[in-house]
């Protein structure tokens, strides 16, 4: 009887854990997605310079240039850790879909293709190659 209630208090916390994983997994997450729009809320000049990089990289100055690709660089490797999260089953899908498909719709404008020539290779291979699939959402 006490191997059985053991093993029930065994379980109950493994899945009160599981729970809490997750649960931290979407704090993460949405702190994460917080910070990359509250960049650019807060700074017009980051707003004005993400909005041309994204439709016309050519038409901004070299150092604007830079801070378009240092902030797409936070919102990818935000989007990775997400990536190995949601892989790892400490991401609930509907997370993960959500932000997948922001970060696919940026990288298919011709500011984020740009970046994401010069940087593809700076990320995790099986990322690369999530990057490189069409229009999927979900992780390979």
């Amino acid at each position: 009887m006490a191997v059985v209630v053991s093993l029930i208090y065994v379980a109950f916390e493994i899945r009160s854990n599981s729970r809490s994983t997750r649960l931290a997994a979407l704090q993460t997450a949405m702190e994460s997605s917080q910070r990359i729009i509250e960049l650019p809320a807060r700074d017009r000049d980051l707003s004005r310079v993400i909005r041309i990089g994204s439709d016309d990289p050519d038409s901004l100055t070299e150092d604007e240039f830079a801070q378009y690709r240092y902030w797409l660089i936070l919102s990818l490797r935000s989007t990775e850790n997400l990536f190995v999260q949601y892989k790892a089953g400490a991401l609930e899908y509907e997370t993960w879909v959500a932000r997948a498909g922001v970060v696919k719709w940026m990288m298919h404008q011709p500011g984020g293709r740009r970046v994401w020539a010069s940087t593809s290779k700076r990320y995790r291979v099986d990322f690369q190659e999530w990057m490189a699939s069409s229009n999927e959402t979900h992780p390979p």
